[in-house]
């Protein structure tokens, strides 16, 4: 993977690489920054796919409409950039797997440890590296990035925590990086 940058954890807002193992535990905390979930695609992305998508949405770029356009202009066929996520999840239930994932699963898996009933996403980003061309085959890992301190709001008392479902290339060069923040809670039984 290309990003080298430190795992550091976010902490009331203020950046601590070594936040309290009494506050999280130890479990909790080996998950940050461990790539969890590591997936092939279930699709390598392709040309049919990337025409419905351009169909729907009446996106007339001939780019994606027209192999030969594309090799001109680009030196290749691409797909639009917003399909990332279709070339990179794996599929949630196939034969021989004992229990149907969920998308984003390490994020249920750290709402269960953390012991929260209820949880909410707050923002969501999405960052390109690479473009994806006709052919390729993704590589998916979910990565926990931050949890934050414990805290009250109208909601019920709980954490944000950060998690990241990092797309990477065959040769596992990062392609791009779609970042939730999410809220865990207790609800409020007042």
């Amino acid at each position: 993977m290309n990003d080298a940058t430190p795992v550091l954890h976010r902490i009331s807002g203020v950046t601590d690489p070594a936040p309290s193992k009494a506050v999280l535990g130890e479990k909790i905390l080996s998950l940050i920054g461990m790539p969890q979930y590591v997936s092939e695609a279930g699709i390598a992305a392709n040309d049919i796919n990337t025409r419905g998508m351009c169909a729907a949405v009446e996106n007339r770029n001939s780019v994606y409409w027209d192999e030969a356009v594309a090799r001109e202009i680009l030196g290749e066929a691409y797909c639009p950039a917003t399909m990332l996520a279709a070339w990179g999840r794996p599929e949630l239930w196939e034969p021989g797997r004992d229990k149907a994932l969920k998308a984003l699963q390490c994020h249920f898996d750290l709402k269960d440890l953390l012991g929260f009933s209820a949880s909410m996403a707050v923002s969501y980003t999405i960052t390109f590296y690479e473009p994806v061309a006709i052919g390729d085959r993704l590589k998916t890992q979910q990565v926990v990035k931050a949890i934050g301190d414990l805290k009250t709001t109208k909601l019920g008392q709980g954490r944000s925590s950060t998690i990241e479902m990092q797309y990477l290339s065959e040769n596992s060069d990062l392609v791009g990086i779609e970042s939730y923040e999410f809220f865990g809670f207790e609800k409020d039984r007042t």
